[in-house]
């Protein structure tokens, strides 16, 4: 009987682990996975942490808390080797246990008799097309500073009395997130006031969540003093075409088909599913304002969760790029809006009118992600240069194709050394052997390019293997013009 209640106890966490897994497969399938420089360097990142180097930020930078992915790539590479698919699965398992504590949460929320709500909300997280490719991407921080907001929600929104101790906690968890991806800050700051609002906005819990939090920054201070700082991009201004890039910004980032800053075509159905999201948020922050003026304190808790979603959306008029990838945490918190509001109205019909459609459109929309493509190659191309370098003992590598340099590294598991084009670089050390080597014998390197330059250069010695163009022995006028500095 006690055996029984248990597996009925954790059923539902098995079934969203489960969930949260196939529907991946897709894209963990496909013939064009491939992973980005990013998730290599944290996949390098991963492997010299098993080597007894221990790294806390994203390498090259002093932000970009990474420890925690880095340790998760770390562990599947233990059991299942250094390479992509541990790598998106060590990923997946951090994504996944957000969308455990989303399911907390949704939970502590909803009515007795509402409960299966929780259910629809959470199925209706994992099938969104938004984080289809982000749920498995290694990029310093982001599937840090997601799962670890979903459990600072939790408990905020929770019964549990809050104690000296759980706002200390609370103060250190925000600064986790600060310095791993500060972009879920401006939406849990409304959940953070609710909390100290409705426990009776004391002194002594402001106290504890100070103390928590300034213990966590200063250790976050010391370490980055020992932390490099070779990228360190401008992301906000304040400029008048921020406010007008927001809707196709809004529109890129749930329509999902996008890398960086380039978007590409997208099937139909995730189109439409984009737009019914987006009616979705304006119907939530629409009903915010109404209950502003109506009923402020009988939907205080629906109101702050409306503007976590608007200041998620708000931070987006200042950022400098169209980036679709800033707006990670808005599908989060416009959900436990949802979430909030269907409580209020406790209408189970109307529950699965907006749910079901949801979910079914989102999980037709993530099959189609087996056909997302960001990379002019395939591992398999790039695996056959790896192969041919090896075979011809050539260790170290020119590059100037940002993802190559990386990709090679990482592939090869470093028994390809690359450089890129800059003077620094993310791991210098990398500049430093190649510029070495080719000093003490050019014929054992080679310059690795899957675009046209080589070839517009016109060189003697120029092979092409599988969509890659290789350079061997290359001339140092040719590195020059290439703004190769082998000084």
């Amino acid at each position: 009987m006690k055996f029984r209640k248990s597996f009925l106890a954790a059923a539902p966490y098995l079934i969203i682990i489960i969930l949260c897994f196939v529907t991946r497969l897709p894209q963990l399938l496909s013939p064009h996975l491939i992973m980005d420089e990013d998730e290599c360097v944290v996949g390098l990142m991963a492997k010299h942490l098993m080597e007894g180097h221990v790294a806390v930020f994203f390498y090259g930078q002093s932000y970009g808390f990474t420890l925690v992915e880095s340790a998760m790539i770390a562990l599947f590479s233990f059991f299942n080797g250094l390479n992509d698919h541990s790598v998106k699965l060590a990923m997946l398992s951090l994504w996944t246990i957000g969308i455990i504590f989303f399911y907390k949460t949704c939970k502590e929320i909803l009515l007795p008799n509402n409960k299966f709500a929780a259910w629809l909300m959470t199925l209706l997280f994992i099938f969104l097309p938004a984080w289809a490719v982000w749920s498995m991407k290694a990029r310093g921080g982001y599937l840090t500073a997601f799962p670890l907001s979903a459990i600072l929600l939790w408990y905020l929104l929770s019964d549990y009395k809050k104690s000296f101790w759980g706002y200390s906690l609370t103060g250190v968890l925000l600064g986790v997130i600060a310095y791993s991806q500060p972009l879920w800050l401006p939406g849990l700051l409304p959940f953070l006031f609710y909390c100290w609002y409705h426990e009776g906005h004391k002194l002594d819990s402001f106290k504890a969540f100070t103390v928590g939090n300034l213990s966590c920054i200063l250790i976050f201070t010391l370490l980055q003093r020992h932390a490099a700082n070779y990228w360190s991009p401008k992301v906000f201004d304040i400029h008048v075409p921020g406010l007008f890039d927001l809707p196709s910004l809004l529109f890129d980032h749930l329509n999902a088909y996008y890398y960086l800053t380039d978007v590409y075509a997208s099937p139909v159905i995730v189109k439409i599913y984009a737009v019914f999201f987006i009616i979705l948020i304006l119907t939530i922050l629409v009903l915010a304002v109404k209950y502003v003026f109506t009923d402020f304190m009988g939907n205080f808790l629906f109101i702050c969760a409306a503007t976590s979603v608007a200041f998620t959306l708000g931070y987006c008029i200042f950022l400098m790029d169209h980036a679709p990838r800033y707006l990670l945490p808005l599908t989060g918190f416009t959900l436990i809006a949802l979430t909030i509001l269907l409580n209020k109205i406790n209408n189970h019909q109307l529950i699965k009118k907006v749910a079901i459609p949801f979910i079914v459109l989102g999980a037709v929309c993530l099959i189609t992600f087996k056909d997302f493509v960001f990379n002019a190659t395939s591992e398999k191309q790039l695996m056959s240069c790896i192969t041919w370098l090896n075979k011809q003992h050539i260790k170290y590598v020119f590059a100037d194709d940002v993802p190559t340099q990386w990709q090679l590294i990482f592939y090869s598991k470093e028994s390809v050394i690359c450089r890129g084009d800059d003077v620094r670089d993310r791991i210098p050390r990398y500049i430093d052997s190649v510029n070495e080597a080719y000093k003490q014998d050019p014929g054992k390197t080679a310059v690795v390019d899957p675009t046209n330059d080589l070839l517009d250069m016109e060189p003697d010695n120029l092979l092409m293997v599988d969509k890659y163009y290789i350079l061997v022995h290359p001339d140092p006028e040719l590195l020059k013009g290439m703004e190769f500095h082998l000084q």
